[in-house]
């Protein structure tokens, strides 16, 4: 095979990767899984530290992939990861999940970002740039595909054998290895990662997303947006459904059926973009996360699938929908680095809320925690949508 088909088979071979790595069987199991062993407070704790483990080493890991090349950091961070969930499946103690975690945090920093790199400069050095946006819309849709998969088989395969989602999460994770090692790293000479120049980017990127009045409203709203709502997608989700009195096998159910209905209608809407205009997504997501997290204290095991939807919708379509409108606002140069600045300002907020959320979980349980979410959307980021819409007159942050 030419040096051009390896290249054009690196797609192919990423779909196949996103689907495998997709396979994250321990979403309606994990709850069940680690409080035999912990309790809210310690799983909070494990969870926020490490996430903060994964921002912290964002830097390091880039420079490392840089110098080693995308495709090795990927196999190791999968390597890792693999090996990790696999340990994590026979743990019986605090320090075991403690060793399991980190580990995998560490292994999830190697493959952020150096796989869309390796991806992207296969697209550049094929003179095919512009087919890098349908590659994720494409690989996003595989990968929700493999998501909801996943999630309904986790019940069951969790009935076989308690550590079977973690154990057959990580050999899957094992088997990717393979198809990333018949890739082919691309020979293009990318930019390499200094300090100096990292700093000086993060520098300009965090100027950008406080450079006008709109832009510091903005920068609010996306943060609390983006921090409750993955937040809810990445931890709270699976304990209020426990909570509430959902099975695992049930939330195998439940969470595979909102994943599938979620995920289709995000893509209707990417499509219909003309009606969704600025204004109206600026008052959508507050106003769809005050009704789905105010009434968590109070709502009942029939009704929560309604307030997981909103939240789950608001959480994914934060991608699809709202990055379009923030990305706008951003001058070229800095725009991979400005929205990496606003996901920093989320993982800070994620860090914190999940890091002080456990104790409330294990006296109040998690419809609290909702509801002390929805007021603080009620509160905070309904007031700055509002703001945004009555400043947005079509001289805000791009009149430069």
């Amino acid at each position: 095979m030419t040096y051009r088909g390896k290249l054009q088979r690196n797609v192919t071979l990423a779909y196949i990767t996103n689907f495998l790595t997709a396979l994250i069987f321990t979403i309606p199991v994990w709850v069940a899984f680690q409080t035999r062993v912990m309790d809210f407070t310690q799983i909070a704790f494990l969870s926020a530290l490490a996430y903060a483990v994964r921002t912290f080493l964002e830097l390091p890991t880039g420079a490392l992939a840089d110098l080693i090349g995308r495709k090795k950091t990927i196999m190791l961070g999968w390597l890792i990861c693999g090996l990790a969930n696999i340990y994590i499946s026979l743990a019986s103690s605090f320090i075991m999940f403690f060793a399991g975690f980190m580990a995998e945090a560490i292994g999830a920093v190697l493959v952020s970002g150096a796989d869309t790199a390796l991806i992207y400069d296969t697209f550049k050095e094929l003179n095919k740039e512009d087919y890098f946006t349908k590659y994720m819309a494409r690989g996003g849709f595989i990968y929700r595909l493999g998501l909801v998969l996943a999630t309904f088989l986790g019940g069951y395969l969790y009935q076989k054998w308690i550590g079977l989602p973690y154990f057959l999460m990580g050999a899957i994770q094992l088997v990717a290895i393979i198809f990333i090692f018949l890739m082919v790293e691309p020979r293009i000479d990318s930019e390499k990662f200094t300090l100096k120049s990292y700093l000086g980017q993060t520098r300009d990127g965090f100027r950008e997303i406080f450079k006008t009045a709109y832009m510091k409203k903005l920068t609010v709203y996306y943060m609390f947006v983006g921090g409750i709502t993955w937040s809810c997608l990445y931890y709270f989700n699976q304990p209020f459904a426990k909570n509430l009195g959902y099975s695992e096998l049930e939330q195998s159910w439940l969470f595979s059926a909102l994943y599938l209905a979620t995920s289709s209608l995000i893509i209707y809407l990417a499509s219909k973009a003309g009606l969704l205009s600025r204004k109206t997504v600026y008052l959508a997501f507050p106003i769809i996360m005050i009704v789905s997290l105010v009434p968590g204290y109070f709502v009942s095991k029939a009704i929560a699938p309604i307030l997981l939807f909103g939240v789950m919708l608001c959480g994914s379509s934060r991608f699809a929908i709202l990055d379009r409108y923030a990305n706008q606002e951003f001058l070229s140069k800095y725009r991979a680095t400005a929205v990496s600045s606003l996901n920093m300002l989320v993982s800070i907020f994620y860090i914190l809320v999940v890091g002080a959320s456990g104790k409330i979980q294990d006296v109040y349980g998690t419809g609290l925690i909702f509801s002390l979410l929805g007021l603080a959307s009620l509160l905070i980021v309904l007031p700055v949508g509002i703001a945004l819409v009555r400043q947005d007159d079509g001289s805000s942050a791009r009149a430069f």
